[in-house]
């Protein structure tokens, strides 16, 4: 659960130094005049003031405040801290297995399927996502996902997990197979943007 709290850090912040940023950007090129510094961190401000109200970036609210007295602070320079924060958030971005791990606890959490490897010698119970061990060995090269990972389960609300899947933007789902007779579904999990 921490790793899931970890990637949905790092997944906030990230998109908001590059919103900031795009805000920035664009409010630069709308400009005629040129524009000091001083001017790009109230800019800045005016962009990050109202998001440390917005109660879905509560894990990043601290980090809201210290852009802010970046921001504010004469000799401060926010443009540049949050070109430095954009590589790092770079830096620490999950992929690969992890990114499976969190979506298997979204999975989880939100929606109460629980997730396991599939044991041939065992019978598959219904509502259970099914991963084959084999599969995921030949789908991961050095943390990276290089080929799309099958899952299997057997639910009558299948076709609609590619929907929470989708909007979860840590994969792509595509339904490869789906039985609407006995509800079985073969998804194939493709890597997504985030």
């Amino acid at each position: 659960m921490r790793q899931a709290k970890d990637q949905d850090y790092y997944l906030h912040l990230h998109t908001l130094i590059t919103d900031a940023l795009l805000f920035l950007l664009m409010s630069v090129h709308l400009s005629s005049r040129f524009m000091p510094v001083a001017k790009r961190n109230e800019v800045l401000v005016r962009y990050l003031k109202p998001k440390l109200k917005e109660k879905n970036l509560a894990d990043i609210k601290g980090d809201i405040r210290l852009m802010l007295n970046t921001a504010r602070n004469k000799n401060g320079n926010l443009e540049k801290k949050l070109y430095l924060l954009n590589a790092q958030s770079k830096a620490h971005r999950v992929a690969g297995a992890e990114l499976l791990y969190h979506l298997l606890v979204v999975l989880y959490d939100k929606e109460g399927i629980e997730s396991k490897l599939l044991d041939e010698s065992q019978p598959c119970e219904p509502g259970i996502l099914y991963i084959l061990e084999e599969h995921l060995e030949h789908c991961f090269k050095d943390g990276v996902q290089i080929a799309p990972v099958s899952l299997f389960i057997e639910l009558e609300r299948a076709p609609e997990l590619i929907e929470v899947i989708n909007q979860h933007s840590l994969y792509v789902a595509e339904m490869k197979e789906w039985n609407a007779m006995t509800h079985q579904a073969h998804m194939l999990l493709h890597p997504g943007q985030f």
